[in-house]
């Protein structure tokens, strides 16, 4: 309502001057005193005492010719020479008032139609006003007089108070909207807790009716500081830019949302397009470094920085939505559209993992090492819950997912999170499998907790939660240390790890923020302990690798990698090897033969030995069985070094004869593997493309001796002496679903009391010679 009124007093108060400019004749125009540049560069014709003058010409044509180029003088107030810039920048800070509506859109009826109704209204009066303005006194005023006296209007008009009058109103209206306007601001800033506790009191300094009083005083105190630089053709650019990048944002802003296709953005201004938006952004920006680049600089370096700390700290109390996430999702679903599934090829291949897990309590270390290995790939976590789909409840999968996410963002792992229903593990993990991914972002790799009989242990729980991977620091001490939990009701749940499916009881912290769980990575379920029963039998288990076989997927099993010590490996600095077993034990007649398995084991461990720490901690070492070491097995190494090399896989080659293991073996138990699609090391090391020819499938799982099978453990612990996990090859699941225990219990005897262990068996082709 005040501005109302002094908007009335302004329009009067020039009226007066555009009637005077009619009314008043010619006559001298004094130059004040304050304007030492004039007096000391004038020759005046009689004593110091004298005033100098200027003319007032009425309307002139000679006048308004003379005052229509550019001539830019010294500012009298400043001593600076002037230009277009310095010029600009004093002019363009008299219309900032512009964004005064949308400062205030919290208080406006309608602001949708007010903000940009009153905005284009304002742009069109106050370019009315200015034009007029300035062709009146281009045309009655001479340029001594323009540049040398600030306040000639009060000598030309017909009542000088007019003009005093006039400015007071119109500075006032404009400190006005400022204060108003930019303390609004700032109390949001406040509320959203921007700058952290140094705004709190402004917070709780308004008045019922939201008066934020202490952001007006605050607001008030600022500006104060602010004229103590001593001229407002200083303080102008300054305000000039700032307002300039405001500019740049909104514009920007909108730009954004244009080309992101917002359903919700539909603007009203129907000459809004994104090409205006565009030519505003780029203008603003612009002039910003055309007014004061060494200014403009600073400004936009203060802009980013407010972005960044944006972008870095969590804001609890604020819910303002990222223009980020819709342009994400554009980029995202263009490329994804692009992505051709048809155009693959080895040279281009990524591991794009599927890691299922039942309870993340017991998968920490290999959720965490299954990440380092998918190095710029797909990385999926699988859940499977047991149930039907209850319309009458809320869905299981909902309430749990934001637990998963939430352990995502801790551990600081880039992967996705899967859900499913299902009335047995099976097909739950059979749906994942299909449906996991989009387009042509799908896995081609499906990891498994061992099945065995051993109670998974809690790592999250025992987890040190202060390492600098992991929770922010931030967090309390003492909630961090004894997290505290009570009952929910039990929530039936299963899917694949420790070859477990468990009764998840869902866990809730006691400590919360604005109602949601403060640590919700202590939701989740208790682990299954070891007088429980599995709801998973090794038949299904088994079921499963055929499955993701059936599916050409390459599979792998995971087993001991509760052992797996990474944080000391990081701490200590000491060196581990990572070992590649490339040997099918199952058929040993083809130890020196390698198929798409055993480049495929080779290919991730080379991939885990590119991440940090591995990369600068970790040594592959490839092992090579043998009979006996001769000639023929140092040739056999010689190739194998050399096969190696034309992979560029940087790993040592150990020899190890184990005829002393395959003479354990019952020969008429096991069959030579005629049909495998293996290629000899001799072979490998020659050929253009290794794994271009090896396209049938190897002989499915044969039963074989226990005695055998602890005899290829025990070769494998002898050389396992800093060892931090080990790849060993995974034979196909036997055809006969009877054989499914004990396919499982080599496995098991194959694996006892090893390092970390990764069985792996692939289904196409990774790499080749020849890229």
């Amino acid at each position: 309502m005040a501005t109302f009124f002094i908007f009335i007093l302004v329009s009067f108060s020039y009226l007066m001057v555009v009637v005077s400019f009619f009314v008043q004749s010619p006559r001298l125009v004094p130059i004040p005193r304050v304007n030492t540049y004039a007096y000391d560069h004038q020759s005046l014709e009689f004593n110091k005492t004298d005033l100098i003058y200027g003319h007032y010409t009425g309307f002139s044509s000679i006048t308004f010719r003379e005052n229509t180029y550019a001539n830019y003088t010294i500012d009298y107030t400043t001593g600076d020479m002037m230009n277009f810039a310095t010029v600009f920048g004093v002019l363009f800070s008299s219309i900032t008032g512009l964004l005064a509506g949308a400062n205030m859109s919290g208080e406006l009826k309608r602001p949708s139609r007010s903000i940009p109704t009153g905005s284009v209204a304002a742009v069109f009066f106050v370019f009315f006003i200015f034009i007029t303005e300035t062709l009146l006194m281009a045309a009655t005023t001479d340029r001594f007089t323009l540049a040398n006296n600030y306040l000639f209007l009060q000598n030309v008009n017909i009542w000088s108070p007019f003009v005093i009058i006039g400015m007071i109103a119109a500075v006032f209206s404009a400190c006005l909207s400022g204060l108003i306007g930019a303390s609004r601001i700032l109390e949001a800033l406040a509320i959203d807790e921007i700058f952290g506790p140094v705004l709190h009191c402004i917070r709780h300094g308004t008045t019922h009716r939201g008066n934020p009083w202490a952001a007006v005083i605050f607001t008030f105190i600022l500006v104060q500081l602010t004229l103590f630089i001593g001229s407002m053709n200083k303080i102008a650019p300054i305000v000039t830019i700032f307002f300039l990048l405001a500019y740049f944002a909104v514009n920007l802003s909108c730009l954004a949302l244009d080309l992101a296709s917002a359903p919700n953005f539909r603007p009203t201004f129907k000459y809004f397009s994104w090409h205006t938006a565009l030519v505003g952004a780029v203008g603003s920006i612009i002039m910003c470094f055309i007014v004061s680049a060494a200014y403009a600089a600073i400004a936009i370096g203060v802009l980013i920085g407010f972005i960044c700390m944006l972008h870095l700290r969590d804001f609890p109390r604020a819910s303002w939505g990222s223009i980020s996430q819709a342009l994400i999702f554009h980029q995202v679903r263009k490329y994804l559209l692009l992505l051709d599934p048809r155009k693959e090829h080895v040279k281009f291949w990524r591991p794009q993992m599927l890691l299922l897990t039942a309870n993340p309590r017991s998968s920490i270390n290999l959720i965490d090492f299954v990440n380092d290995m998918k190095k710029g790939g797909l990385f999926i976590l699988g859940h499977v819950k047991i149930g039907q789909m209850n319309h009458g409840l809320n869905d299981i999968c909902s309430q749990e997912y934001p637990y998963w996410v939430s352990l995502i963002d801790n551990m600081k792992i880039k992967a996705f999170v899967d859900m499913t229903l299902a009335p047995t593990i099976r097909d739950g993990v059979l749906q994942l499998m299909r449906l996991s991914g989009l387009g042509g972002l799908r896995p081609n790799t499906v990891i498994l907790g061992f099945y065995d009989s051993a109670a998974p242990e809690d790592k999250l729980r025992n987890r040190s939660f202060f390492k600098k991977r992991w929770l922010k620091s931030t967090t309390p001490a003492n909630a961090m240390a004894a997290p505290v939990f009570h009952q929910q009701p039990i929530i039936q749940s299963g899917t694949m790890e420790g070859a477990s499916t468990i009764t998840l009881h869902s866990f809730n912290s006691l400590t919360t923020i604005n109602g949601n769980d403060m640590y919700p990575i202590f939701n989740f379920g208790e682990l299954r302990q070891e007088n429980e029963d599995k709801e998973l039998d090794v038949y299904s288990y088994v079921q499963i690798i055929k499955d993701a076989l059936y599916l050409n997927k390459s599979i792998c099993l995971a087993r001991n990698f509760h052992q797996l010590h990474k944080d000391d490996m990081e701490l200590n600095k000491r060196r581990v090897f990572v070992d590649i077993w490339p040997v099918n034990f199952i058929f040993p007649e083809t130890s020196t033969q390698f198929d798409v398995t055993c480049l495929y084991m080779l290919q991730l461990a080379t991939i885990l030995s590119m991440v940090k720490p591995w990369k600068t901690r970790a040594t592959l070492r490839v092992f090579l069985c043998i009979d006996a070491i001769n000639d023929n097995a140092l040739r056999t190494q010689q190739h194998l070094d050399e096969l190696l090399s034309q992979l560029r896989i940087n790993a040592q080659t150990r020899m190890i004869a184990w005829e002393n293991v395959t003479s354990l073996l019952n020969n008429n138990s096991s069959t030579i593997n005629d049909n495998a699609a293996t290629i000899s090391v001799e072979q490998q090391s020659t050929t253009t493309a290794a794994t271009t020819t090896t396209t049938a499938i190897t002989n499915s799982f044969i039963d074989i001796n226990d005695v055998y099978v602890r005899g290829v453990n025990e070769l494998i612990r002898q050389q396992c002496d800093s060892t931090s996990c080990l790849y060993l090859y995974l034979p196909r699941p036997p055809k006969d679903k009877n054989l499914s225990p004990r396919y499982m219990r080599v496995l098991d005897i194959l694996s006892n009391d090893l390092p970390p262990v990764m069985f792996v068996h692939g289904v196409s082709s990774v790499t080749c010679t020849q890229l």
